[in-house]
């Protein structure tokens, strides 16, 4: 009798057991399918940032009457929020894909605009990543525009020379009357359009990722 009784507590051990191991192959299942979901969803999302991006890279504004030949466009602010919203490296990938079509007909401006606008959004991305906050995005996107400034002017001093065929000394002297106010104005832009977009723009992409 005793005997018979050990057997059948192991047998219901073995069944929990059984159970238990059911339950966890569930779980580690159902996880596995939402982190694949995620990562579709985030995929999904990286290629309509660049999409965007790309699109309205084709809109070309002049916003420095002495300079008329220089254009704004405002794709750095999707990429801005890509990198708000997925993060700083998702954000550098939907600047450089974003980018990257346009070097066949602009093989010179295609680095300077994916070195500027990563300087842009970068400070920004990594400041709100570590801490969500608005005040630090702002702080963010203010030192943003400095190094993207400081890079547009530098990068001009050493490419353009090479595609307008003028010297270095040409370039530097157009520094101060042309390249730093107009970037200042096009950094100003983007700065403006990114507060006035913040609140919606993240909300709605809040509703996306969940």
């Amino acid at each position: 009798m005793s005997t018979y009784s050990h057997k059948t507590t192991d047998e219901f051990m073995s069944a929990d057991d059984a159970v238990l191991d059911q339950e966890l192959l569930e779980q580690a299942g159902s996880a596995q399918h939402h982190s694949d979901h995620a990562h579709t969803h985030k995929l999904a999302i990286t290629a309509l940032m660049c999409a965007a991006s790309l699109l309205l890279s084709f809109i070309q504004i002049p916003i420095f009457p002495a300079a008329p030949w220089l254009m704004y466009d405002p794709s750095g602010v999707i990429c801005l929020f890509a990198g708000l919203v997925l993060g700083p490296q998702t954000g550098v990938l939907v600047a450089v894909l974003s980018w990257l079509p346009r070097i066949f007909f602009d093989p010179f401006g295609t680095p300077m605009g994916i070195l500027s606008t990563c300087a842009f959004l970068l400070p920004a991305t990594i400041l709100y990543a570590k801490t969500q906050s608005r005040t630090s995005c702002t702080k963010g996107l203010v030192l943003g525009a400095v190094l993207s400034i400081i890079v547009a002017c530098a990068l001009n001093l050493v490419i353009t020379p090479f595609y307008a065929h003028i010297p270095m000394e040409q370039v530097a002297a157009m520094i101060i009357p042309i390249l730093l106010p107009f970037n200042a104005l096009k950094m100003l832009v983007n700065i403006s359009l990114a507060q006035l977009a913040f609140k919606p723009v993240m909300h709605v992409f809040d509703q996306l990722m969940h």
